[in-house]
């Protein structure tokens, strides 16, 4: 699967192939975002493309994505029940309010029903482990809720909870309830912004081992440790041939045949504040 994109807000030219594990880095305003959402917006089926520049193309016998999920931000889940309530409200009003469409997706795809067998699914074990608990939807309160096991099961608001938490809140609720399986495509906005470096690294792994079992993801980042991460772990399982690594500056969005010029660009900010140090060195 591959997306071009000519002439859409920062980005001047850009083909990125979706074909297990996409990487886009760059600083903020390259356009990477706009990639996120151009890829989400032409992997709904009847959901056109914000701009006619925009092309989504299959290879043959590649099936259309079963489910296209976009997450950017911890804040879904904090709003959750106000995103839910005011999607019904402005359809039965016909009220002229503008909620991002991925968003109000997003929100029903996290209140579907869970599927029981789900629960012995590795990666949900496993992250149930990492955040010594469940974030689940409780149906009866039309709430989103944080149980945390060491704490006698207490149960826990989502304002109360950490952002990592609700990061990892999400993957769990999607795989429990089905949403993210075989053929999906997962699109995540900078997820590091929210996560410790030690859970940006057991992000990755998990991302990773999504890839493995044929889920499609977009990753944006700006991060040294999630990128250096997903290429580590992407060797580790075996998916080097469907991971690709992309720089996104000037305009343009061009494959890496390796992260180096990724690293060289990223760490522009470490070398300014070592600058700094020299200078205050020198200067005593």
């Amino acid at each position: 699967m591959t997306l071009e994109l000519k002439n859409i807000g920062m980005i001047k030219e850009a083909t990125v192939k979706i074909d297990g594990l996409t990487v886009i880095a760059g600083e903020n305003d390259t356009g990477k975002s706009t990639v996120a959402r151009e890829l989400y917006r032409k992997s709904k089926k009847g959901l056109g493309s914000l701009d006619s520049n925009a092309i989504l193309t299959f290879t043959d016998n590649e099936l259309e994505p079963k489910n296209a999920i976009f997450i950017d931000t911890p804040n879904s889940l904090d709003t959750f029940s106000f995103i839910k309530n005011a999607t019904m409200l402005i359809h039965q009003e016909q009220l002229n309010i503008h909620l991002a469409r991925f968003r109000v997706d997003l929100i029903m795809l996290l209140s579907q029903d869970i599927i029981a067998d789900n629960m012995s699914n590795n990666i949900y074990k496993d992250i149930e482990k990492l955040i010594d608990g469940r974030v689940y939807y409780n149906k009866s309160r039309d709430e989103i809720l944080y149980e945390k096991y060491s704490l006698e099961k207490k149960i826990i608001k989502m304002e109360n909870t950490s952002n990592g938490i609700k990061m990892f809140g999400f993957l769990q609720m999607l795989i429990l309830n089905g949403t993210i399986q075989e053929g999906s495509i997962l699109i995540l906005d900078e997820p590091e912004v929210h996560l410790h470096p030690k859970w940006q690294l057991k992000y990755a792994q998990i991302v990773v081992i999504l890839v493995k079992n044929g889920v499609r993801v977009l990753v944006n980042s700006h991060s040294p440790y999630m990128i250096e991460a997903l290429k580590r772990y992407s060797e580790v399982e075996n998916i080097e041939d469907k991971t690709n690594f992309y720089l996104a500056e000037d305009g343009y969005i061009e494959r890496q045949d390796s992260i180096e010029a990724i690293f060289e660009k990223l760490v522009l900010p470490l070398r300014e504040l070592k600058k700094l140090k020299m200078a205050k060195y020198l200067d005593d």
